[in-house]
């Protein structure tokens, strides 16, 4: 199986923030994306988004998101389906954030494990919520 690591054009960088979502002031990350890659956690049903930062080559972050249990019964997803409307989501923001260089934000609420990722693609201030962490 081979892996697929995107790096990111020099002359349209993607800008990612990562807030503390109790404290709008209080940045977890914060940097412009040097590489990043979209992989798969069948044990948890979990969509894992690596990364690195031009600002700081030597650590590697990655951010775990997973459907709300709700949603998941909802809709009864199966966890292929689970998976692709979430790299589908993370695709249309990844692609937001490079094509009009809007910041690709997400607030991350530890006390609840959950992570809010900003849809670049509606003109609103709208958040979609995940289970979530942030790993380094």
């Amino acid at each position: 199986m081979t892996k697929y690591v995107l790096s990111v054009d020099k002359n349209r960088p993607i800008e990612i923030e990562i807030l503390n979502n109790t404290s709008s002031e209080s940045k977890v990350v914060h940097g412009c994306l040097k590489n990043y890659s979209i992989d798969y956690d069948v044990k948890s049903s979990s969509v894992i988004l690596r990364f690195t930062l031009h600002e700081d080559l030597t650590t590697s972050y990655s951010v775990r998101l997973t459907e709300d249990d709700s949603v998941v019964t909802d809709m009864d997803l199966t966890p292929q389906e689970v998976f692709f409307r979430i790299v589908n989501f993370l695709g249309e923001v990844i692609y937001k954030a490079k094509s009009i260089g809007n910041t690709l934000v997400m607030k991350l609420d530890n006390q609840t494990s959950k992570l809010f990722v900003k849809d670049l693609t509606k003109i609103e201030d709208e958040y979609r919520v995940f289970k979530g962490e942030l790993v380094y």
